[in-house]
């Protein structure tokens, strides 16, 4: 009796305490985590590339999309991102476009896709000089 209430409670823990590591985004839901890795520096009205890292990726893929809240409550997107897979877990995302001029802070909305289907959204601030 021991042994299975032993057994159980590692089970149950070893299932539910999944973390991801400080610099990285959870999608928690799924037990996914993410890494963005800025290829060059985001900056206001010129394009910019990262590449977001899966960790614990069940075949999912992702989707980016540039985002500015503004004080108001206000919210709209930007351009359209370009985004290529590298490998399962690595995917390269081109054309990421912050427009200036507007007071707002920028965020990246990142999608977790099962095929088309967003299954799972986290937004992360973004800073930019």
């Amino acid at each position: 009796m021991k042994t299975l209430l032993i057994t159980t409670l590692i089970a149950y823990f070893s299932t539910s305490a999944f973390a991801c590591e400080q610099d990285e985004i959870s999608f928690s839901k799924q037990n996914v985590c993410a890494k963005i890795e800025w290829i060059s520096k985001p900056v206001f009205n010129q394009y910019t590339s990262a590449t977001v890292v899966l960790k614990n990726n069940s075949g999912y893929a992702v989707n980016v999309i540039p985002w500015m809240v503004m004080d108001g409550g206000h919210e709209h997107g930007s351009r359209p991102t370009k985004i290529t897979t590298v490998s399962p877990d690595d995917f390269l995302v081109e054309k990421i476009y912050f427009m200036g001029g507007m007071m707002g802070d920028w965020f990246l909305r990142i999608q977790l896709l099962n095929g088309k289907n967003v299954i799972e959204e986290v937004r992360t601030k973004v800073e930019l000089d």
